[in-house]
C-alpha cells in the first residue's frame, strides 16, 4: 500500500503518475510541470511545488503524511480522478470539440 507518490520532473507534457496515484486513492507531491496543478484540485488532493525546490517538496510531503484525515483524503483523491479525469470525461471532452467543429462546418 502507498501513502504518497512524489514525482518531481523538470518537464512533463501531461503526466500520468499523479493521476494513477489519485485513481488509487493516494495523494501526490509534484513539481510545477504538466497538468499537476489541475490534478491537485487546488491543493486538496496533491501539492505542487516549484521546480528544483527540494525543501518545499519535503515539507509538502510531510504535510500530507501528517494529516489526520487520511481516509477522507484518499476518498477525495479517488473521487477527483474518477470524476474529473476519467476516460469517460476525456471522451466527452473530445466529443465536445468535434461537435463544435461540425457545428461550424
Amino acid at each position: 500500500a502507498l501513502s504518497l507518490v512524489v514525482q518531481l520532473p523538470r518537464y512533463e507534457g501531461y503526466g500520468m503518475v499523479p493521476l494513477e496515484a489519485l485513481a488509487s486513492g493516494v495523494p501526490f507531491v509534484g513539481s510545477d510541470a504538466g497538468y499537476y496543478g489541475a490534478f491537485s484540485n487546488g491543493g486538496r488532493v496533491g501539492k505542487v511545488v516549484p521546480l528544483g525546490a527540494a525543501e518545499a517538496a519535503a515539507q509538502a510531503a510531510l504535510s500530507l503524511l501528517e494529516r489526520e484525515d487520511q481516509t477522507a483524503l484518499s476518498e477525495a483523491a479517488r473521487h477527483w480522478a474518477e470524476h474529473r479525469f476519467s476516460a469517460r470525461a476525456e471522451a466527452d471532452g473530445i466529443e465536445a470539440v468535434y461537435n463544435a467543429l461540425w457545428e461550424r462546418g
